[in-house]
Parts: structure tokens; sequence; C-alpha cells
């Protein structure tokens, strides 16, 4: 229900926990403490959320200030623990009184904890500068300065700000709708859910948004949203930050095959770690199954016989990359009849994945066909292209398909991509004509 702590403080002394933890507060960081105990340590699910982690190098009383070691491993047992590589990236500025340590415990952390979960930066503060009196403008201006040292940190967090500012806007205009005089102890929160309830129904339907009323006013708010962030107006400092944290554009070299189906997959695929897919929802991947691809399944569904499919159909001519390829089908169809849970026989096109550089008779392609970007794609250790034929495009009925696991789901303007040149094969005019060409 709440939102994750984003400022997480943990000290092993509750009075310079509570030092720090007041001096943040004081300038209007909701922060977390966190104190550490020896024998039971901390509940490290407390970190699923942080962008900055404030630290004490020596979490373990009485141990020794030169083993920087075991003092590091501590550490890297609660990161290992806590942080949630799907949260973002996150800073640790050690709040310590032993400065000269920080390269050598930022050497362990960078060498033994799991890569998906170290930090894009680890910065240090000295504690003995804030211990006395008010030092909350002092820790303030010097965070800031720490902050500086690394502009893609800076720029990050002031994204990741003007994202929040235009959620809370969103809010503001959905709660706006509400009139003044309805503003009341016993009429505000009902009549919040009136207009709510009108937007999910406008969404995607009345009966598909009790069924799933999140999705519903989802749908409704996104588009509002997405405009916000695109358009309103940022902090007059913003444009500095971007410009000293993107310095290499039109500098950087292009990237490998792997890495930019890296890319390519970041923006264009969405998996199962992050949502849960259901073979069903509009841009969904799956394999086709080793029993629908018999010749009696296939002959029956697509009117092809199955075996020599990729190497007819899809034209691959060597036959060690037809061996790693898979057949799938994608969810197509309109977005309005998914959105609006439509009844009836359900739209999937026929793909193969395969080989980003898989060799293919490039005269013989079909024009029915899309091949998208290279992509990675879970259960595939190589850069795939999927080709997708648009006349291969057949329909489902829920319990021919509810079984089959999705690999992966396309995000919108990828799969909008493939349906606008489905559609486009599809309605494709022929006229009868005569030339003076030999033929």
């Amino acid at each position: 229900m709440f939102t994750r702590a984003r400022y997480v403080v943990i000290d092993d002394k509750e009075t310079e926990l509570k030092q720090l933890t007041d001096c943040l507060r004081k300038i209007g960081a909701p922060c977390l403490p966190l104190l550490y105990d020896v024998e039971q340590g901390i509940d490290a699910r407390h970190l699923g959320g942080v962008r900055l982690l404030f630290l004490d190098l020596h979490l373990t009383t009485g141990g020794q200030s030169t083993d920087v070691a075991q003092a590091s491993g501590v550490i890297a047992g609660i990161l290992e623990a806590g942080i949630d590589p799907a949260a973002g990236p996150y800073v640790i500025i050690l709040w310590t009184t032993h400065q000269p340590h920080r390269e050598a415990f930022a050497a362990y952390i960078m060498g033994n904890v799991d890569p998906t979960r170290r930090p894009l930066a680890i910065l240090s503060l000295d504690k003995n500068q804030y211990l006395a009196g008010d030092a909350g403008e002092k820790l303030m201006a010097d965070i800031g300065k720490v902050i500086e040292t690394d502009p893609r940190l800076r720029a990050l967090l002031d994204w990741e700000r003007e994202v929040l500012k235009a959620a809370g806007t969103t809010l503001a205009e959905v709660g706006a709708l509400v009139s003044a005089e309805d503003r009341t102890a016993t009429r505000f929160s009902e009549r919040f859910d009136e207009v709510l309830s009108l937007l999910a129904s406008e969404a995607i339907g009345a009966e598909n948004a009790k069924a799933d009323p999140y999705s519903a006013v989802n749908a409704a708010l996104m588009p509002i949203l997405s405009d916000r962030i695109a358009n309103q107006r940022i902090e007059p400092d913003s444009k500095a930050i971007w410009q000293s944290a993107v310095t290499k554009i039109g500098n950087v070299l292009p990237p490998s095959l792997p890495e930019a189906a890296k890319l390519n997959s970041m923006l264009h695929v969405a998996t199962s770690t992050s949502e849960e897919l259901k073979p069903g929802a509009w841009g969904a991947i799956s394999l086709l199954p080793a029993a629908e691809q018999e010749d009696g399944p296939m002959k029956e569904r697509f009117n092809l016989p199955a075996k020599p499919l990729l190497s007819g159909l899809f034209c691959m001519s060597v036959k060690t990359e037809r061996a790693v390829s898979k057949l799938c089908v994608l969810r197509v169809g309109a977005s309005c009849d998914y959105a609006q849970n439509r009844r009836g026989p359900v739209p999937f096109m026929l793909g193969a994945i395969m080989p980003a550089t898989a060799q293919r008779r490039e005269e013989n392609l079909p024009k029915a066909e899309f091949l998208t970007p290279a992509l990675m794609i879970e259960g595939f250790d190589f850069p795939v292209r999927i080709a997708f034929n648009a006349h291969l495009t057949v329909t489902m009925v829920p319990n021919e398909f509810n079984g089959w696991a999705p690999l992966c789901r396309l995000r919108e303007s990828l799969l909008m991509q493939i349906t606008s040149h489905g559609a486009h094969h599809a309605t494709r005019p022929a006229i009868i004509s005569f030339s003076a060409d030999a033929h």
C-alpha cells in the first residue's frame, strides 16, 4: 500500500543513527532509520526501493577499524539480501569516521556483490562533521555536493522527481473533478469513487472494469500521465543537470549486436520477471507446443506441413540455424477488443524466432513478413530476430491456447507496427493491368 523508502540510514549506534535521521528529516528528506543489531542484523526487505543508502562502514560495534574486508562482508550480505534489482539504481553514501577506507570498501563491494545488486556509485561523508549541534543545513549542502560528483546519478534522481511530480499532478486533475460542495467528510471519498468508476467504465466497458478496476483506471490515466511527463514544466536547473549527465551524444561507438539486442529488448519487450504474462494477453509471444507442430495440427490450422516451414516459408538456408530456431505465435488484434475483453475467437500470427545473424534467401522473402530488430529473449542465449508472417494469422478460442506458456510480451510501439503491417497486407488493393514489357 505504501511506497517503499527511498532514503534509508543504517547504523549500529542509536545516537548517531538518530543524529543523521534528524538532520535528513529537518531538510525535508523522509528517511527510514534502521538500527543494526550484531545478532539479528536488520530486516533487509526495507532496502527494496532504496535510492540513497546511508551506511556506517563498521556495523559491528567493537570491530577492528582496520579490518575493512570483514566490515565490507557484513554490508555485502545486507545488499545481497535486500536490494531489489527491479527497483532501479541506488547509491551508497558511507557515513563513517574512517574516510580513507572508502576505496577498499568500494573495491570489495564491486568485486563480491552480485552485479544486479551493485550500487551505481559509492560516495562518502565524514560523520564527525555532523554529530554536534544542528547540522541539517550543512548536511543538505554536502549531500548535494557529493551527488553532483556523479552527474548521471543526479540526472536519474531528477527524472524520478519529474515522474513523481507528473503522477501527483495527474491525481490532482482527477481530484479536481470533485466539486467544492462535495468535498465534505461524508461525501468527498464517495464522490471520488464515482469519478474513478466513470473513468473505468468508459475505458474498457463496465463489465470488464468490474473484473479488473485497476487496469481500467490505469487505461484511463496512463495517457494523461505520459503527456504530463513529456510536457510539464521542468525545474529551472534540470536542463543543466541533463547536459552535464548526457555528454556523448553522437560520439558513442555503435553497439555490438548483443548490446543492440539488449537495448531493443529494454524498449520493446516485457518479461515474466516484471509482470504476470498470459498467452491471450495483447502482444504475448508463446512458443508453439511440440504437439501443435505435427503435420496434422499444422495443416489443419495453417494449411501447411510442419517440417519444411523454417526452410520454406521463413527462407532459412542453414540447417544448424534452423535447429536452434523455434516457431511461435503472437497475440494480435485490435487494442480496444483486448481492453474490453471482447468475447469470440482470438487472433494470433505465426512467427519464427531465429538467430539474429541467420542466413536467409533474401530474394524469396514473402511480402507478408515483418522482421523485428535484434532482441534478447528468455530461453535463448544469443541475439534473435522474430519473423512474423501476416498471411498466417489464425484465430483460436481460449481453450486451445490457455495452457501455453508465454515467453514475453511485445510493448505497444513494436506490436502496433506489426499489427499495422498485417492490416496493410490484408487490405492491399490489386488491379488488372497490361504493359508493353515482356514477361
